[in-house]
């Protein structure tokens, strides 16, 4: 669940990997049924998506220090059993994370865990994770540390909340459809800034700070899947389940020109039907890798 400069720091949470359960059967136990998961984990697994965020409450919402930057988070983790009180995570950027169930909750094993994000080129430790389960409804608490050539930054979610999510739900596709605006750019917390970073003409490095303007449409195709055309007319597949779309496939290009080409490698939306949160990662016409955590509303 985490999105090293102030702009890496947006560290977006994870998303399991699976891993089975796998016993050898003795002469008795051949026709036996798979073992199911024991020890209170089988609560734990399955899909799980990011609420929306919601800046009132501050659900969803991390905070990243030193500074006031505020991080939504968007996504999903997959949880599944190693053993019988093990938990393997993955999250939708790719980085795995083991928990230990104890009486009350999930919590890391070991404590402290690192991996780089490739979505947002972040590496972050986390310290701090647990995660508490009630039917279909998840809450969690990280913290975490992103590293920077100036200092490390802290990063915070105190009120992490998620709900269990199908691998087929068709009618959760109704959320998105729609002419959206972003919202104005707030640059106290990095909301709608479009972080972007590419090689000067005297080989430095330049990052440029962009307001997120214009208009995002999103039309629903066919069961669980839409396409947005963005403001520069590429348009994009993305497949959802329950509030949150991802890109299906899961890396895309737009050829926006003879000599120009806008690739992304990460798009995760969240929608309420009344807003939309999301995480865009890529690079864009001018051969720049962005990273962009926005809001939009109804236009």
């Amino acid at each position: 669940m985490f999105q090293s400069t102030r702009r890496r720091a947006l560290l977006a949470l994870p998303v399991l990997a699976a891993t089975a359960i796998v016993t050898v059967p003795g002469p008795a136990q051949a026709h036996a049924k798979p073992a199911q998961p024991t020890g209170g984990i089988a609560k734990y697994l399955g899909k799980w998506n990011y609420d929306q965020p919601d800046r009132t409450t501050m659900t969803n919402i991390a905070v990243i220090r030193p500074g006031t930057m505020e991080a939504p988070q968007v996504g999903d983790i997959v949880f599944t059993a190693r053993d019988h009180d093990t938990v393997v995570g993955r999250t939708d950027v790719g980085c795995t994370w083991t928990f230990k169930a104890g009486p009350a909750d999930l919590h890391l094993d070991p404590a402290t865990q690192t991996c780089h994000n490739p979505t947002s080129n972040a590496w972050y430790t986390i310290s701090t994770w647990t995660v508490t389960v009630n039917g279909d409804h998840e809450k969690e608490t990280i913290k975490a540390v992103s590293p920077n050539p100036a200092g490390n930054y802290d990063w915070q979610l105190d009120r992490g909340a998620r709900t269990k999510a199908k691998e087929y739900d068709p009618r959760g596709a109704a959320r998105f459809p729609g002419t959206w605006r972003y919202d104005a750019a707030d640059p106290a917390t990095r909301a709608n800034i479009r972080v972007t970073r590419s090689t000067g003409s005297d080989g430095k490095p330049v990052v440029t700070q962009t307001p997120e303007q214009g208009l995002l449409t999103i039309t629903g195709e066919y069961d669980n899947r839409i396409t947005a055309r963005t403001a520069d007319g590429c348009t994009w597949a993305l497949l959802t389940r329950g509030n949150t779309a991802h890109l299906d496939p899961a890396v895309q290009t737009c050829v926006t020109s003879a000599t120009a080409v806008v690739t992304l490698r990460y798009w995760s939306i969240a929608s309420d039907g009344r807003h939309l949160a999301t995480i865009i990662a890529g690079t864009d016409a001018h051969d720049g890798e962005f990273y962009l955590n926005a809001g939009l509303s109804p236009a």
